[in-house]
């Protein structure tokens, strides 16, 4: 039960149910970051590790159950429970999560556990995972259900884009409790270009910008900018049938990713528990950061923009995703996660990341979380959804999210001020193989 590989492959497993579940990126972020924290609560009640609890430097977290004086709890065992009973409460697979938890039951009795250490670890895990559950109803959730967002059809802002012309999803995210953050205004971006219809604007040239870029794109980029798409629900027209494909969620496959780092530095439990919890804290609040952004700031997608000014029948290489544009999640999430690894792991440890074999996609190897971090940046750009100037402002964003959050866990005071990812782009290092 203390094998660390264990507890990736369940996060794993939790992964795959909320695909199937088709949550939005910022839901399934949710998801990953309670389910996460309840483990890590168990294992920082274990007096024979280093860990410490995030009451008091998480938002609101307070109340987590001590175990009981002398009692005998194998912690990581425990930890799965809680991390099982939140990923349950919080999905909607009922019957894939009950399987799960009995799997994992199954284990710990077969491995020969005392009765008295299986029932008192099931008991605290389910403890702490109750306390975890309750402080999640406040964090304004349950308030955002339901919210529409009123297209304004000013020109410059937000339109539904093709080919499902979705609503613009989760238009109060910005609204919910932050974890480490002071507020989901914490870390703002500089504002983006002042919309213009001038062919010498600014605005016109960073959408000329991006559909040069897509009509050139060679077959690396492509390859980056579908690695990294991470559309959890694209919709498909082919002739007069339409259907609906699921993929991981953008936090998802840095969950993937996490496993793999902590894999590779032969990371024990404990440390393998800390690296999901940190990521997944940095990922939930980069998600509130960057939906303040964008609903702030209400900005076209470029191709709205390239289709009513520059070139009517074009169309981005990957499908545009329904909410606003400046700036972009997927690089605000990935620096914040990439920000917390690089620390737990000294950003030393170079990774082969197969998480999209599933999706048909070669796997691609990277010196640092931080390089994939960046590429995920301009994998936005290639895809034709997101403009430079929001990819590398996103990035910088999500860095200073990081290192908040290893703030918070080590308490250790990590600098905010960050080189911007201008001047980086991605290595033609990997050689796509058909």
């Amino acid at each position: 039960m203390h094998d660390p590989l264990l507890y990736s492959n369940i996060m794993h497993r939790l992964n795959y149910v909320v695909i199937y579940d088709i949550f939005t990126p910022p839901v399934a972020a949710r998801v990953f970051a309670y389910s996460n924290l309840a483990a890590y609560e168990v294992l920082a009640n274990d007096k024979k590790h280093q860990l410490h609890s995030l009451q008091g430097k998480v938002k609101g977290l307070s109340n987590i159950p001590q175990p009981v004086v002398n009692s005998k709890i194998d912690y990581p065992f425990a930890s799965l429970i809680a991390l099982l009973k939140v990923g349950d409460i919080l999905t909607f697979s009922a019957d894939t999560m009950k399987l799960l938890t009995d799997s994992v039951k199954a284990l710990a009795m077969n491995s020969g556990m005392p009765g008295e250490i299986y029932e008192a670890s099931i008991a605290y895990g389910s403890q702490v995972a109750d306390s975890v559950i309750s402080w999640s109803k406040h964090d304004n959730y349950a308030q955002t259900r339901g919210a529409t967002f009123a297209v304004s059809n000013i020109e410059g802002h937000w339109a539904p884009t093709p080919p499902a012309y979705f609503p613009a999803v989760e238009s109060l995210w910005p609204t919910m409790r932050c974890m480490v953050m002071d507020s989901a205004n914490m870390f703002p971006p500089p504002p983006p270009p002042v919309f213009s219809k001038d062919t010498s604007s600014e605005f016109y040239k960073m959408a000329l910008d991006v559909m040069n870029t897509g009509n050139t794109l060679d077959s690396t980029k492509k390859w980056i900018a579908n690695f990294w798409d991470c559309n959890s629900f694209k919709m498909h027209i082919e002739g007069h049938a339409m259907f609906a494909t699921k993929a991981m969620t953008p936090c998802g496959h840095w969950m993937e990713i996490v496993g793999t780092i902590a894999k590779n530095n032969n990371a024990d439990f404990y440390k393998t528990v800390s690296a999901y919890a940190g990521a997944s804290i940095g990922i939930y609040d980069a998600f509130i950061c960057c939906w303040f952004t964008k609903y702030k700031f209400d900005i076209m997608r470029p191709e709205t923009y390239i289709n009513r000014y520059i070139d009517q029948a074009w169309m981005p290489y990957l499908q545009t995703p329904p909410f606003p544009e400046y700036n972009s999640a997927h690089s605000t999430i990935s620096a914040a996660a990439a920000t917390v690894l690089g620390e737990i792991f000294k950003n030393n440890t170079a990774f082969r990341d197969s998480s999209e074999r599933d999706w048909g996609w070669p796997d691609r190897t990277f010196k640092n979380s931080d390089e994939a971090a960046i590429e995920v940046s301009y994998s936005r750009f290639y895809g034709g959804i997101h403009y430079r100037n929001s990819v590398f402002t996103a990035y910088d964003q999500g860095k200073k999210i990081g290192k908040l959050v290893m703030n918070k866990l080590s308490g250790e005071q990590y600098a905010f001020t960050m080189p911007s990812g201008k001047q980086f782009e991605p290595t033609n290092h990997d050689k796509k193989t058909n």
